[in-house]
């Protein structure tokens, strides 16, 4: 397996996920570092020192904004620059999370059928394995997911991907290998007595390789 401690970059799905997150933890810092920010001036600004009985004049009161047109315009402007950040994060999002929900039209379709307690991989030749999963590197793969018992879930940590496995339905995910490796599937819905062993591998393959093994495993 990779090591992935080095930010090798794996899969798209990966760069999506580690970009969003990278994104909101920046913004998680800046809105904390503003939040205890002010915290600690007002607790400064307007603690009690023990030398007056009144409050200052410009104390903050519940529900009224200060009475300073300077802090009221500091706090509109302020408020204003979260909000279209906010906004531009959500669109940003979105349109991240489209990209990997919409695959290219190219992609190559393998079925994915999952059973108590294991992981069928069914290839457009024909062709079936029940052990691994092989792809392309640099092609896009979009997998077809199903269950033939129970409530599933096929999941690959290091592409950060997921998706629930339910008999009756169909649900699709994809993604695009960008190294080659090896890497672990695992079921992660509790699935009966066997959940813990219901694994496979995903071996992600050079093209040249993979279109050798491909045209002979159907045959």
């Amino acid at each position: 397996m990779p090591d992935l401690g080095n930010n090798i970059l794996v899969s798209n799905t990966y760069e999506t996920f580690t970009g969003l997150f990278g994104t909101f933890s920046t913004l998680a810092i800046i809105v904390g570092a503003v939040v205890l920010g002010l915290m600690t001036y007002l607790i400064l600004r307007y603690r009690d020192k023990g030398t007056s009985t009144q409050e200052p004049e410009d104390a903050p009161t519940l529900g009224k904004l200060p009475a300073e047109r300077g802090k009221v315009k500091t706090i509109a402007v302020s408020l204003t620059l979260s909000t279209t950040i906010l906004v531009f994060l959500v669109f940003g999002t979105f349109g991240a999370l489209d990209n990997i929900l919409t695959p290219p039209k190219d992609a190559i379709d393998i079925k994915v059928t999952a059973f108590q307690w294991g992981w069928k991989f069914a290839y457009p030749n024909g062709y079936e394995e029940t052990k691994e999963l092989r792809v392309p590197v640099g092609k896009a793969v979009r997998l077809i997911v199903v269950s033939e018992d129970v409530f599933h879930n096929f999941g690959i940590y290091d592409y950060k991907i997921k998706i629930d496995a339910i008999k009756g339905r169909t649900n699709h995910i994809w993604f695009e290998a960008k190294q080659p490796g090896e890497f672990t599937i695992q079921c992660y819905e509790l699935c009966g007595i066997g959940h813990a062993f219901m694994k496979a591998k995903l071996v992600a393959m050079e093209p040249g390789a993979f279109n050798a093994w491909y045209s002979t495993s159907g045959a």
